[in-house]
């Protein structure tokens, strides 16, 4: 066997459409977020509309970009909802596989994994040979990434109903601010992803998210040991 497969077409699936939605929210919302420095987008974005609504082209720019954002947002909300429940239901969950370990293995595979990367130094074997299928850092990443989505979500509902459950100006304005601090949290996560799967090291990995998700058994024995036993491979 010269390659394993390490990411299901699900997944893959499912990353992909996450990729989509999330930077087409970014994009939206970014405008929204400060219109004063990018209302030359709104205004190219509204002048085939404006004429129609009768109004300029900025304002219905706003308007288009606003209604899409929160269309965008329950779709991208069903998305992660409908596959969170896929996998705890068949207990495909396995990104959270390295935190059953003890805190101080934890920080010593955090530690040797960042060194790693920034450095280039060679793991240590203690560390290389309890590797799952996803290190310690991408376990504490998705955390980060779950505060995001809890963050924005709630916000992000909330202040779409607004009128409806009758939330004050000053509520909607600290919802606003909670939305934002998600945004953050969320450009955050997406940095750390992209210097981790552009990292030399981890190459195979977007090479197999984005191809036919499949890795060299050679790469995943000294990436994943953890992960091959389980599977009852070596």
């Amino acid at each position: 066997m010269d390659k394993i497969e390490i990411i299901s077409i699900g997944y893959k699936i499912v990353h992909h459409w996450n990729l989509l939605l999330f930077t087409v929210l970014a994009i939206t919302g970014g405008v929204l977020f400060s219109i004063e420095v990018t209302s030359w987008f709104a205004y190219i974005i509204g002048s085939p509309l404006s004429t129609v609504v009768g109004t300029d082209p900025v304002t219905a720019g706003v308007q288009l970009l606003r209604t899409s954002h929160r269309f965008i947002g329950f779709i991208w909300g069903a998305l992660l909802i409908t596959y969170g429940i896929y996998l705890l239901a068949f207990r495909r969950v396995e990104i959270f596989k390295p935190l059953a370990r003890p805190l101080s293995k934890q920080m010593a595979e955090a530690k040797a994994l960042i060194r790693h990367y920034l450095t280039g130094k060679p793991l240590p074997p203690d560390v290389e040979k309890e590797l799952e299928r996803h290190n310690v850092l991408v376990s504490y990443m998705a955390i980060l990434l779950i505060v995001s989505i809890i963050f924005l979500s709630a916000s992000g509902v909330l202040l779409v109903y607004k009128d409806v459950l009758g939330i004050s100006a000053a509520t909607a304005s600290w919802l606003i601010l909670l939305h934002d601090i998600g945004f953050a949290l969320g450009l955050l996560f997406v940095a750390f992803h992209l210097f981790a799967v552009t990292h030399p090291s981890n190459r195979p990995l977007l090479v197999a998210m984005f191809g036919d998700g499949k890795a060299e058994l050679s790469w995943v024995q000294k990436h994943m040991p953890k992960y091959l036993a389980r599977r009852g491979l070596r």
